[in-house]
């Protein structure tokens, strides 16, 4: 048996590395493809996992199935291809450790895997299947990850997908809209990044992008990563918001978002999906959030993913104020007017530790007036104290909404 079978991409990143004395840039070879990043780090934390895709039968993709089998993920489901070379892509890290790609894919051994070369005794013997919408953009591929995904269905298999949204890779914008959407009606478990719903719903509202989704959708959890702002997790009624652990030492933010998708995963491979309270959620978005920020400190991502207690140490050691259990609470607010928000501010200042402001993609320190100033005050504003206390609740009654 396999806890996770991913399908999908497998492909070599190659990553600048610094330059060379002429001032050439220089790449490092890095094992990639999002599936697998998922599938590595879930490995690193105690899972089986098993892959399926195809990589060519030359130099690179034999050294990503080496790769693949040494991190301890299942190559049985790996199909080599003698006439199509393995997919390939460069990635520019930019300022800040965000990146540019450019592929060579045309065609590539991952987008040449067919319907009959899917493995579907792995399917059978997994409780989780992933895949994301890279599988999705030419055919024969996208048959057959269609079909693979109709079998996990079938199957009673927990469903997870990630867009992992790579615009350059679609002819249309409406063809990557349209198998995003797809992936979207078929999952349980949905990992989306800021971007991605923005562009995919032309929502800027979180809440409202997330609402069409769930509309459209039978979708069960939803997590929005939001790069260094931390993360959302949407489950049934509740909205939980997980603060980022910012690293200076970040480098290259390549496979955070997978990491944060498979510790996600790990977390309801052991509570499941079905009841979920807020403090489950909390800890979810932690160890994720936590996992990822390891990552970015690092070049590539399958040989680069933390271990559970690296993770946790992480935890245990950012910030005194994390070693101490807190009861988060969130309100809606209405601060219509200049003086209502400088009332708001100065019996802000009566709450111990932190009490923000959300608004879409914006998250605002309720202490601050120029950030509150910020917002559109028209609207209504999600107000979250992070160590709620029942005194509180008398400072904050004149400012809930109506």
């Amino acid at each position: 048996m396999y806890d996770v079978v991913a399908m999908g991409e497998l492909l070599v990143d190659f990553i600048q590395n610094g330059c060379s004395e002429k001032g050439n840039p220089i790449f490092e070879a890095n094992p990639g493809g999002a599936p697998c990043n998922v599938l590595a780090m879930l490995s690193r934390l105690g899972y089986s996992t098993a892959f399926i895709g195809k990589v060519g039968q030359d130099y690179f993709g034999r050294m990503l199935g080496k790769t693949i089998r040494e991190t301890g993920i299942s190559d049985e489901g790996l199909v080599y291809d003698r006439n199509v070379n393995t997919t390939l892509a460069l990635v520019h890290t930019l300022p800040g450790g965000e990146r540019d790609f450019s592929f060579y894919r045309k065609s590539g051994a991952d987008i040449m895997l067919t319907d009959e070369e899917v493995n579907r005794k792995l399917i059978d013997e997994c409780r989780v299947f992933h895949f994301g919408s890279l599988s999705l953009t030419n055919e024969p591929a996208a048959v057959a990850t269609k079909a693979a995904v109709a079998y996990a269905k079938s199957a009673g298999k927990l469903i997870s997908f990630d867009p992992n949204l790579r615009e350059p890779l679609w002819e249309k914008e409406d063809q990557a809209k349209e198998a995003i959407w797809y992936g979207v009606g078929e999952c349980d478990v949905l990992k989306i990044a800021d971007n991605e719903i923005k562009w995919l719903t032309g929502k800027e509202d979180y809440d409202e992008g997330v609402h069409m989704i769930k509309e459209r959708s039978n979708v069960k959890l939803v997590n929005v990563t939001l790069g260094n702002e931390g993360s959302l997790a949407y489950y049934r009624d509740q909205k939980i918001y997980g603060r980022p652990f910012l690293s200076d030492r970040t480098i290259d933010t390549t496979g955070a978002g997978d990491t944060f998708c498979a510790c996600v995963i790990s977390f309801l491979l052991e509570h499941g999906l079905d009841v979920l309270e807020q403090e489950d959620l909390d800890r979810m978005l932690s160890f994720a959030n936590a996992a990822a920020s390891i990552v970015t400190t690092r070049k590539g991502a399958i040989r680069s993913m933390p271990g559970r207690e690296e993770v946790n140490a992480l935890l245990a050691n950012y910030g005194q104020e994390h070693q101490k259990q807190k009861t988060a609470k969130s309100f809606d607010i209405q601060l219509g007017s200049v003086d209502k928000v400088k009332e708001f501010v100065n019996d802000m200042s009566k709450i111990e530790g932190d009490v923000l402001l959300c608004v879409g993609k914006y998250v605002i320190d309720a202490k601050s007036i120029m950030g509150i100033f910020s917002l559109e005050l028209s609207k209504p504003l999600r107000f979250e104290i992070e160590d709620w206390k029942e005194e509180y609740a008398a400072v904050i009654e004149r400012y809930l909404r109506q």
